[in-house]
């Protein structure tokens, strides 16, 4: 843009002053460009890496897909099952492994692959300025005075001096500066899914079996205070078949509160298989004399013979 400034002057003794003023100031036109082209190429690159993610993960799932279908359709001989067989005392008797062809899915999990995560990150900064500046200045001074002299004197004519005074001004300025710069930080995870797999052969175990049956709960009072709580328990050793399994002594175990065998006699399993056991909570005064505790409370029993176990949370 072009601004011109003109303003003449009268001077004293008929003397004219001229003066003109030009301003051109040139804006920066880089920088809107600049500016422009980095949004578009940071654009550009953002759907560039959408669509390489996109076509990646096409062909990892088609990959994946034509994985799973060759294992598949693959048969191998291989142990399909596995029988643990055990005795009446809980001790490993015999194992048997049954073999067939099987697809080789059921063995090699197939791996699908995906994009966890894929960011972008971009800055750009761009500046300019780019200015022209000109200021040019003339000015001119007339000057007129009469004179004396001898022809003046002879002839009755006075002598007139001009003097004329011419200054000029030229004055220029010019600026550029520009400055650009960017990075772009790209980062991508590629991992296999954890929700796909296939499961494990299936593990058959025949034995005997220890059933924790809970029974009657019962206080012990002293007149009108509760001293203790009792409760019932039955542990029954069956085979695999349900008969029972007679003669045999089950190790007890338990964390909350003291046990002992209903009959002091009977220690090991009866001809159905049962043994009984009495579980005692004692209830003692607090300190202080304050009422004791006497909310059920969770006690953990744990029955063992040999391999074979059971554990059951009772509550009394």
């Amino acid at each position: 843009m072009g601004n011109t400034l003109s303003s003449p002057f009268q001077a004293g003794n008929g003397a004219k002053v001229g003066s003109q003023l030009l301003i051109d100031t040139a804006s920066p036109k880089g920088l809107a460009s600049n500016l422009q082209s980095a949004g578009m190429s940071f654009g550009r690159l953002v759907a560039s890496t959408g669509q390489a993610v996109a076509d990646t993960q096409m062909r990892l799932n088609t990959t994946g897909a034509e994985m799973a279908s060759a294992l598949a359709t693959t048969q191998v001989e291989v142990i399909a099952a596995q029988e643990s067989i055990y005795d009446d005392d809980g001790h490993l008797h015999e194992a048997r492994t049954f073999t067939r062809k099987l697809p080789l899915v059921n063995f090699i999990d197939p791996v699908f692959y995906e994009w966890t995560a894929v960011r972008l990150q971009g800055e750009f900064y761009a500046s300019g300025f780019s200015g022209s500046a000109s200021a040019t200045a003339t000015t001119q001074t007339q000057t007129k005075q009469p004179g004396s002299g001898a022809f003046g004197f002879i002839f009755g004519a006075n002598k007139v001096d001009t003097q004329t005074n011419t200054s000029t001004v030229n004055a220029g300025v010019t600026t550029t500066q520009e400055r650009s710069f960017g990075h772009v930080r790209a980062s991508a995870l590629l991992q296999p899914k954890r929700d796909i797999g296939v499961p494990p052969p299936r593990q058959v175990v025949r034995g005997p079996s220890l059933n924790v049956v809970a029974g009657e709960i019962k206080d012990v009072m002293d007149g009108a205070v509760l001293q203790a709580r009792t409760m019932a328990v039955l542990i029954e050793l069956r085979r695999a078949d349900g008969s029972a399994i007679a003669g045999k002594a089950i190790a007890i175990d338990t964390d909350g509160a003291p046990w002992s065998y209903t009959d002091d006699t009977a220690v090991l399993t009866d001809a159905q298989g049962r043994l009984g056991l009495t579980l005692r909570r004692d209830f003692l005064a607090a300190a202080g004399g304050a009422a004791p505790d006497t909310a059920p409370k969770d006690v953990i029993l744990s029955a063992r013979l040999g391999l074979v176990s059971n554990s059951s949370s009772l509550s009394f």
